[in-house]
């Protein structure tokens, strides 16, 4: 296989054609990640649309939870021809944007973040600062950004998540409004460090800047995105009354995707697409290792093909 796992630690076992029948009786349910699993910012993963749609016509139920609130996943799925409802696709702005409107959030949220993240907090009545997407130059001394440092005792919660135009004042505005308010709520969406694409460039997230704020305002966040729980608890299981035990989560990350499944007691499949490969599986969390590995969605159409015909 070329990818040897340590004997000392539990082995996820490969999806076949010998495994494929206990996978399927086991779960009811398949919860999906999308980037690296059903495709990338720059194109669809050969063969996921079909292996999707053989989970479907095997009468499993596929729900989708993504970090990736930067662009639209309803238009990706219409590309790819693969029909959603919009309540089986969940990221983290959705869920930060009910429960702020669930607790009759009335005041400012200062978001760190994309225009289509702070849009689905406008859409449920959230006043979203800043309102600019880039602040004007400042002078490059320090008691101009000292002066640039406002305070406004209207924000009640700090809102993080990747932020492609983000910057040092408004880093400073956040720590401060944390430091100052210890009222204001504190929110994370996506906490991935990296990501790496083709030509081995690698895109950074928010993660190094999540820890910088903490460190600055002694202030922990509530992590909505993976791995934390709230997209599956908060969300898809109170809409489609999921039995978390009997559904899985499919996914290409062994701390977000895993993550996320073992805090909630769903099982793991990892999909060999993406981030993580067997060989991270040597020095990683015991709680991450997955219990089945897949190649990629594609293999689903060959493996609940009927005898003969993959």
């Amino acid at each position: 296989m070329g990818e040897a796992l340590s004997k000392a630690r539990p082995r996820p076992v490969e999806l076949t054609r010998d495994t494929i029948q206990e996978f399927m009786q086991r779960y009811d349910t398949v919860v999906s990640d999308l980037d690296g699993v059903v495709w990338t910012p720059v194109r669809m993963i050969p063969g996921s649309k079909e292996g999707l749609e053989s989970l479907r016509a095997a009468g499993k139920r596929t729900l989708f939870a993504t970090n990736n609130s930067v662009l639209s996943s309803y238009k990706k799925f219409e590309r790819l021809g693969y029909k959603v409802e919009r309540d089986e696709v969940v990221f983290p702005a959705i869920v930060i944007a009910d429960h702020l409107q669930q607790i009759g959030f009335k005041k400012k949220a200062f978001v760190l973040g994309v225009e289509h993240f702070k849009s689905f907090l406008r859409e449920k009545g959230i006043t979203v600062v800043p309102e600019r997407q880039c602040p004007e130059y400042l002078e490059e001394n320090l008691a101009s950004y000292l002066k640039a440092i406002q305070i406004d005792p209207e924000v009640g919660a700090i809102i993080v998540d990747l932020d492609i135009n983000i910057n040092m004042l408004e880093l400073s505005q956040a720590v401060n409004h944390l430091r100052n308010n210890k009222d204001c709520l504190f929110f994370v969406g996506a906490s991935d460090t990296y990501v790496t694409f083709q030509d081995n460039k690698a895109l950074l997230g928010p993660y190094h800047f999540i820890r910088l704020i903490e460190q600055c305002s002694d202030r922990k966040p509530i992590v909505v995105g993976k791995p934390g729980s709230m997209m599956i608890e908060n969300y898809l299981k109170k809409i489609h009354n999921l039995d978390l035990k009997r559904s899985v989560f499919v996914g290409d990350t062994l701390m977000q995707d895993m993550g996320v499944a073992a805090a909630c007691g769903m099982g793991k499949l990892l999909v060999l697409t993406g981030v993580s490969q067997l060989s991270d599986l040597d020095d990683c969390d015991p709680s991450l290792i997955p219990d089945y590995y897949i190649k990629s969605l594609a293999e689903f159409s060959n493996l609940l093909a009927p005898a003969g015909k993959s």
